[in-house]
C-alpha cells in the first residue's frame, strides 16, 4: 500500500542515499541559510516519497541506487553516500559533464530541490509567499464540487445502464459529455483520478504534485533520453493541473492534416466555428497587464528587442488574479478547467459521474461494443474487491493518449499494427537567466507571453515560471553545495523562458511486461537540434531583456555570460542525451484518418472495424499541432460528439 515502504531494510538505504545527496547539494552556511541538515530535509522528503504510488516509489529507489553505484566506476571508487562530504560534491560536479549521470542526478536533485524550497523557512527567505498577485477583494464563493460516486460509497459491485459511457474526464472526455448530454442521452462518465475542489489547492504545490499527478508526477519516457512527462490524474484530467494556455491549431497545420494526412472537414473555415465555440464556453481571453507579472514583462522586453512576433497568452479564466499556480490548481477557482466549465454542463443535463475508477475492459459482443469494466479503487489509488460495469452501446474513449492505447492493445481492439504508434509529445526544457533587478518571478500568471516567431519551424517560447523548486526551477541551477546555493538565493532575480518543440521523430506505447503503458521515444537527432536552437532563441531574449547570466542547461557549458557564447549552443558536439527534458503534451498514439492501414480511427474519432467505439482525446492528432494542445482537442471531441450524434439519430 502507499505510504509503507516495501522493504524496511531498502528504504533506510535509499534514505542514507538522499541524505549524502541532500547534504552536499545544500550545505549549512553559505548565501542561503539554512541548509539541508537544519530543516530536517530528509525526513520531510522520506515523507513525501512514502505518499508515493509503489511504481513511482521504486523509480526513486532505482535511481537512488544508480547514484550509489556510480563513484564506484570513477576515480573515487566508493559508494556516493560513503564518500566525504566535499568528495560527494565534488562528485555531483562532475555528473554535470557527463550525460548518464546528469540523467541519474538531475530528477533526485530536483526532489531535494522541491522539499527545501518548499519549507517555510526557505520560503520565506526567498520571498515566495504564494499570494496572489492581484490583491482579491471580498470574499470568495464556496468551491464548486461536482456530484461523484465513488469508493467508500461503492463498496460492492455496481452496474449501469447508460447511451454513451465515456473513459476520462479531461479536455476530450468533458467535451462530449457536456455535448451529448445536452442533446438528451444517457451519460455516465468514468475517471481514475479523485474529485478535487478549490480547498485542495491550499496545500504547498509539491503537496498537490503528490495527490493529483499520475505516478506522482514521475511518470517518463524509456529511451535517450529519458524525458520527464508529467500527466494529471483527477477529475477534470491533465486541465486541473495544466497551464491553461489555448492557442488554436495553426492553419499551416491544418491544412497539412487536410491535404497530407487525407482527414476530412479540418480545413481552416471548417474548424474556426469549432474553435470560436469552445472559447466562448471557456472565456478564453489574453493575460492583462495587471495579472502578468514581471516574467511575462522580461520576454515582452526581449521581444521587442528582437523586434519577433510576440503576445500575451490565451486563457480560459474568469477572476484571475496571477496567483501563479495554474499547473498545481487554481486555488481561486479561476481557471476554466474541466471541473468548472464543461463537466457542470454535463452534470446538469443528467450525466453521472464516477471517480477511483479505472477501466480496464471493453465489452464486446458480436464485433460490436457493449460497454466497459472498471476496477473501484480505493482513497489511495489501490484496487478494491469491487467492479464498476457499464452497459452502453457507444462506449468514447477519452483516456489520453498514453492510457486511450493501452486499452484498445489490452483489449485486442482496433487495428493493432496502428495503435501506439506515433507518440508525440513536443519536448521541451526551460531556460533561466538572472537579472541585475528583482523579479519574483513566481507572481503572477504562471505562463503569460509568447514569442511565435518560429512556428513554423516547430518553436514556440512561452514565459513560465512556476513556484520556487517545482518543475525544472529546482533542477536547472548548475553545480552543486555553496555555488547551487548562491544561485537559489538569487532566485527573485531570475526569469525563466519555457520552450516547446514540436517533434518529427516519433515513438511508441506498448503494454509492459508489468501490465502496465510503457512509452518508448528516444529524441531524434533532428529534433534535437531544434531543441538546442530553441534554447539558443530563449538565451537571445533573455539577453536582450538585460539578464546577465543564462543557464541553457548542457553538460560543460550550463552558465553563459554574454551573447557571444550563445552560439556554442548549436554546436553539432550535442547529443540528444546530453539534454534534460521534460513534455507535456502526449499525443498522436491513435491517429485519425481514413486509410484503416495507417490510421486507428477515421477522421470524425470513429476506430475503425470496432461499431460504436469511438476515441476523443489527444490521441487522434496524426501529428504535433506544434501549440499547446487544449483547444485543438477540445475542437476536435466537439466534432466527434456531434458525429456520434449524426449516427444515434440515423440508427
Amino acid at each position: 500500500m502507499r505510504g509503507q515502504p516495501s522493504d524496511g531494510r531498502e528504504g533506510t538505504r535509499v534514505r542514507t542515499i538522499l541524505e549524502a545527496l541532500a547534504e552536499a547539494l545544500l550545505p549549512s552556511g553559505g548565501s542561503l541559510d539554512p541548509g539541508a541538515v537544519e530543516i530536517d530535509l530528509i525526513d520531510d522528503l522520506d515523507s513525501l516519497i512514502a505518499r508515493f504510488a509503489p511504481e513511482a516509489r521504486r523509480r526513486v529507489e532505482l535511481m537512488a541506487l544508480a547514484l550509489e553505484l556510480s563513484p564506484l566506476f570513477s576515480r573515487h571508487l566508493r559508494p556516493f553516500s560513503q564518500l566525504p562530504s566535499e568528495r560527494r560534491e565534488a562528485f555531483l560536479r562532475l555528473a554535470e559533464q557527463r550525460s548518464t549521470l546528469r540523467q541519474i542526478v538531475a530528477p533526485l536533485k530536483t526532489l531535494c530541490g522541491m522539499v527545501y524550497c518548499a519549507h517555510p523557512r526557505i520560503a520565506a527567505l526567498l520571498g515566495y509567499e504564494g499570494r496572489p498577485f492581484k490583491p482579491v477583494e471580498g470574499s470568495l464563493p464556496p468551491p464548486a464540487a461536482l456530484p461523484v460516486r465513488q469508493y467508500p460509497e461503492l463498496r460492492r459491485n455496481e452496474e449501469e445502464i447508460a447511451d454513451v459511457a465515456i473513459v476520462g474526464s479531461g479536455a476530450g472526455g468533458a467535451t462530449v459529455a457536456a455535448e451529448l448530454a445536452r442533446a438528451g442521452l444517457s451519460v455516465v462518465v468514468i475517471e481514475e483520478g479523485p474529485a478535487a475542489t478549490r480547498e485542495d489547492f491550499q496545500v504547498r504545490p509539491v503537496e498537490r504534485v503528490v495527490r493529483f499527478y499520475r505516478e506522482n508526477g514521475l511518470t517518463h519516457t524509456l529511451g535517450l533520453p529519458p524525458i520527464l512527462v508529467p500527466m494529471g490524474c483527477a477529475v477534470g484530467g491533465t486541465t486541473v493541473v495544466n497551464s491553461g494556455t489555448c492557442f488554436r491549431t495553426p492553419e499551416f497545420v491544418l491544412h497539412q492534416w487536410h491535404a497530407v494526412e487525407g482527414i476530412r472537414d479540418i480545413e481552416p473555415e471548417r474548424m474556426a466555428p469549432l474553435f470560436e465555440e469552445i472559447e466562448g464556453l471557456l472565456n478564453v481571453t489574453p493575460v492583462t497587464d495587471d495579472i502578468m507579472g514581471r516574467n511575462g514583462e522580461i520576454l515582452r522586453r526581449g521581444a521587442e528587442a528582437l523586434g519577433v512576433r510576440h503576445g500575451p497568452i490565451r486563457r480560459p479564466v474568469r477572476g484571475c488574479h496571477g496567483s501563479g499556480q495554474c499547473a498545481f490548481g487554481c486555488p481561486l477557482d479561476a481557471k476554466q478547467d474541466m471541473r468548472l466549465s464543461m463537466l457542470p454542463r454535463a452534470v446538469q443535463a443528467g450525466a453521472r459521474l464516477y471517480a477511483r475508477c479505472r477501466v480496464d475492459r471493453i465489452r464486446v459482443r458480436n464485433g460490436r461494443v457493449t460497454g466497459v469494466e472498471a476496477m473501484v479503487l480505493d482513497p489511495e489509488g489501490q484496487p478494491t474487491p469491487y467492479r464498476l460495469i457499464v452497459h452502453a452501446p457507444v462506449v468514447v474513449l477519452a483516456a489520453g493518449a498514453i492510457y486511450t492505447p493501452w486499452l484498445l492493445l489490452r483489449n485486442r481492439l482496433g487495428p493493432r499494427h496502428s495503435i501506439g504508434r506515433n507518440l508525440r509529445i513536443h519536448p521541451g526544457c526551460g531556460v533561466m537567466g538572472l537579472f541585475e533587478e528583482e523579479i519574483e518571478g513566481w507572481r503572477g500568471v504562471m505562463q503569460s507571453y509568447y514569442v511565435d516567431e518560429w512556428l513554423t519551424e516547430g518553436i514556440l517560447l512561452e514565459a513560465t515560471f512556476p513556484p520556487p523548486g517545482v518543475g525544472y526551477s529546482a533542477g536547472v541551477f548548475p553545480s552543486a553545495g555553496q555555488d547551487y546555493k548562491a544561485r537559489l538565493a538569487r532566485y527573485r532575480q531570475m526569469a525563466a523562458i519555457g520552450i516547446l518543440v514540436s517533434d518529427t521523430g516519433s515513438g511508441r506505447v506498448v503494454v509492459g511486461p508489468d501490465g502496465r503503458p510503457w512509452m518508448l521515444y528516444s529524441l531524434h537527432p533532428e529534433d534535437a537540434a531544434r531543441v538546442r536552437k530553441a534554447i539558443a532563441l530563449a538565451a537571445r531574449l533573455l539577453f536582450a531583456a538585460g539578464a546577465r547570466e543564462v543557464y541553457p542547461g548542457l553538460p560543460g557549458l550550463e552558465v553563459i555570460r554574454s551573447e557571444k557564447e550563445i552560439d556554442a549552443i548549436l554546436s553539432s558536439r550535442w547529443r540528444p542525451a546530453d539534454l534534460i527534458l521534460s513534455a507535456y503534451h502526449p499525443m498522436g498514439t491513435c491517429r485519425m484518418g481514413e486509410d484503416p492501414q495507417r490510421s486507428v480511427t477515421d477522421s470524425y474519432g470513429a476506430v475503425h472495424g470496432v461499431p460504436g467505439l469511438w476515441i476523443a482525446d489527444a490521441s487522434l492528432l496524426p501529428s504535433s499541432p506544434v501549440v499547446n494542445p487544449q483547444i485543438t482537442i477540445m475542437a476536435l471531441a466537439l466534432r466527434v460528439a456531434r458525429r456520434i450524434l449524426e449516427t444515434w439519430r440515423r440508427s
